[in-house]
């Protein structure tokens, strides 16, 4: 059986099948096709400009006809190109419409409003003089965001007028990224991009994700955590999460209202993560859901806290084979914590061995390389962390005391960036 993998930075998908036996063709853009390249992985690469360019898509599909017999993706970036070639070729799994419906935040808030699912109000604006008219609905402060995008990237909290007059000119010029994205819509002038969300600011005292997996409409399992600080708010230092104890009092509220909103979307098969927001008015509203596995840490803190093997997973959900699935909570609470590497040239950067002699880590990744650039983008990983560290302890507040210990331990060291560098 022949999988076409739609990928980005990472190659998890086409190691996952690979391993189980699959034979893999792997589509990139062309700036992450050069990158990988240079590794000589063991697949064939197609290429195309970026993920919204259909006619090459298109080109694409009627180039690999006959040859292959599912289409997969986990890059939310190319979600929508995936769907789009299952439409062209009449290959199972997610149609344009299913996976506009978990990409395109306004059509995705849309439904779920009609669903009852809370969710903060919200107006759809065309330009940067719109925000200021969905204001007189919404109020201030609000949230500006990409109709399609992925990490907060290049998502703002407007204050006020004044403030939307002083953040005219970064509405306007792109998003500073490294080659890893630097095709990805996202990353363009929010101004520039023909739409844009506007939504009524959340207070939000808790933020909760909730990561499932789902066969023939029914949940596989769904697991709640709690992220260390709403990522918004804490783009730009250390982010990590703790896995809920599931008969725990926070967990069970989570878990509905994520069940009820992928049912909502229509959801019936693959991944779902789910971010929910506990406010300080005490109320817990619908972030957004993906149609992919949490990022982060999360996929290897599920493997610590249930046995779960999320990349062999994944290899099944894209051949369409029965889910082999038995989550078993483990003895203790586990988490994990990344810090950000500031922007610059990485000078210095602490191995894992080091890292798993602090307290509570049971394992450490570091991405980051002497030389490498720092920054959102820099490392490849999800806000731009330097690596990650897994914990365990008793309690989910232990946990959460044991992460500044363990992203001291990293001991990332930048120089100052290089102009030439900054795009």
């Amino acid at each position: 059986m022949t999988v076409l993998v739609l990928s980005n930075q990472t190659e998890t998908l086409e190691r996952a099948l690979l391993a189980a036996g699959q034979d893999v063709l792997v589509c990139l853009t062309e700036a992450n096709a050069a990158l990988r390249a240079a590794a000589d992985p063991p697949y064939p690469i197609r290429t195309v400009s970026r993920w919204s360019a259909y006619t090459e898509l298109a080109d694409l599909a009627r180039q690999v006809r006959g040859d292959i017999d599912h289409v997969a993706t986990v890059w939310e970036g190319a979600v929508v190109a995936a769907g789009f070639l299952r439409d062209l070729l009449d290959l199972p799994g997610p149609r344009t419409g299913d996976a506009v419906a978990v990409t395109d935040k306004a059509v995705m808030k849309a439904r779920l409003r009609d669903a009852g699912i809370p969710v903060a109000r919200y107006r759809l604006a065309r330009t940067v003089a719109d925000i200021a008219l969905a204001a007189r609905d919404l109020g201030w402060p609000l949230v500006v965001k990409p109709l399609a995008g992925f990490g907060s990237t290049n998502t703002h909290i407007v204050y006020g007028p004044g403030d939307l007059e002083s953040m005219r000119e970064t509405l306007s010029r792109p998003v500073a990224t490294s080659d890893f994205f630097a095709t990805e819509p996202a990353f363009a002038a929010l101004a520039q991009q023909g739409g844009m969300l506007v939504e009524q600011y959340v207070d939000i005292q808790r933020e909760y994700h909730v990561d499932g997996c789902w066969a023939h409409g029914e949940p596989v399992y769904q697991i709640p955590g709690r992220y260390n600080v709403p990522p918004l708010v804490g783009m730009g230092g250390a982010l990590g999460s703790v896995l809920l104890p599931p008969d725990g009092p926070e967990a069970e509220p989570v878990v509905r209202l994520a069940e009820q909103a992928a049912r909502a979307l229509g959801i019936s098969d693959g991944f779902t993560h789910t971010e929910i927001y506990y406010d300080y008015a005490g109320r817990l509203l619908l972030g957004e859901i993906a149609a992919r596995p949490g990022g982060g840490g999360i996929q290897r803190s599920l493997l610590h806290a249930y046995g779960l093997d999320v990349p062999a997973l994944l290899a099944q959900v894209a051949v369409g084979q029965p889910i082999k699935a038995d989550p078993r909570p483990r003895p203790g609470v586990y988490g994990w914590v990344g810090p950000y590497v500031p922007d610059g040239t990485i000078t210095t950067i602490a191995g894992p061995e080091h890292i798993e002699r602090q307290p509570g880590v049971i394992e450490a990744t570091v991405a980051a390389k002497i030389g490498g650039q720092g920054g959102m983008t820099g490392t490849g990983l999800w806000a731009g962390a330097a690596g990650y560290a897994f914990l365990r302890g008793s309690t989910v507040d232990q946990v959460l005391q044991l992460m500044p210990r363990a992203v001291e331990a990293f001991a990332v060291r930048v120089a100052p960036p290089r102009p030439e560098l900054v795009r």
